[in-house]
């Protein structure tokens, strides 16, 4: 059960793209996570169990009344999110500091763990939490080597790393390009959210009920998808009609989170400019 609230438990979801004349550049996503983590530790303090974390059976029996220590990042989190922490807090932390020993062992590419860093912000007196996953990237093929890398991430065992991947980290969560800045273009290709939508038993063979497309929108009605896209000159069109095109060249496109799962595709564009601007 609460494997799925988590999954669609999340608010919106921004994808901050800083594209650079040279085709280097950083890509952030951020996930507004604070209602589904104050959800959980509803359930938490309820008493009810969390299925989306591995229980040792055998061990538990064994010693009944021991607590098992918190994640270090996860009380953390707590502290800063207390409506009682009364400061701002905004941080970076590099992903391989907070990657447990035995984990960074088995990296077959420390390299690109090199490039990822993890963003924590929560205004002052406030229970809300938002965690970016950052990628700093040399060129457009780097940055598609860190987003396949980061699908096939364990972050089972991070606290911060879970609750920063909705559903785990699916590709249609990160924003990637294709370009020739020299000529003045930058291509996003459509984004394919078909295996988001059977997860919701929302395939072309079945049908979900009125009580389950009610309990859908209820979660999900409200989360939005922003990417924001940094281009280095000056923008002369978007291909998609409905981009907002700002005077410091920066292109911003929106859309519903339950609107993509029902469509299943978002449809690609192409971003036209004059280079010049690094």
């Amino acid at each position: 059960m609460l494997a799925l609230m988590s999954l669609t438990s999340c608010g919106d979801i921004e994808q901050n793209l800083i594209i650079k004349a040279d085709g280097s550049g950083t890509l952030e996503t951020s996930f507004e996570v604070g209602e589904m983590m104050s959800m959980l530790k509803g359930f938490e303090d309820a008493g009810v169990e969390d299925d989306t974390l591995p229980v040792d059976k055998e061990v538990d029996a064994i010693t009944p009344d021991v607590e098992a220590p918190k994640d270090p990042m996860q009380l953390l989190i707590d502290k800063v999110t207390n409506p009682e922490y009364a400061k701002d807090f905004d941080t970076i932390i590099p992903l391989v500091s907070i990657m447990p020993d035995s984990i960074q062992k088995k990296e077959s590419r420390p390299d690109l763990v090199k490039k990822l860093a993890v963003r924590m912000k929560s205004p002052a007196s406030s229970s809300d939490l938002t965690i970016g996953l950052i990628m700093n990237f040399d060129n457009q093929a780097q940055l598609q080597e860190l987003v396949k890398y980061m699908e096939t991430m364990d972050n089972s065992s991070s606290t911060v790393m879970a609750a920063a991947s909705p559903g785990g980290m699916k590709a249609e969560n990160f924003l990637v390009f294709d370009a020739d800045l020299k000529a003045g273009w930058i291509r996003f290709d459509s984004v394919d959210y078909t295996s988001m939508s059977e997860e919701f038993g929302m395939s072309s063979d079945s049908l979900m009920t009125g009580e389950d497309m009610g309990m859908m929108e209820m979660m999900l009605g409200s989360t939005k998808i922003r990417s924001i896209i940094h281009v280095p000159g000056d923008v002369k069109s978007c291909t998609n009609k409905e981009a907002i095109i700002t005077k410091d060249n920066k292109v911003i496109i929106e859309y519903g989170l339950m609107d993509a799962i029902k469509q299943g595709k978002i449809p690609g564009y192409t971003i036209h400019f004059t280079p010049g601007k690094s």
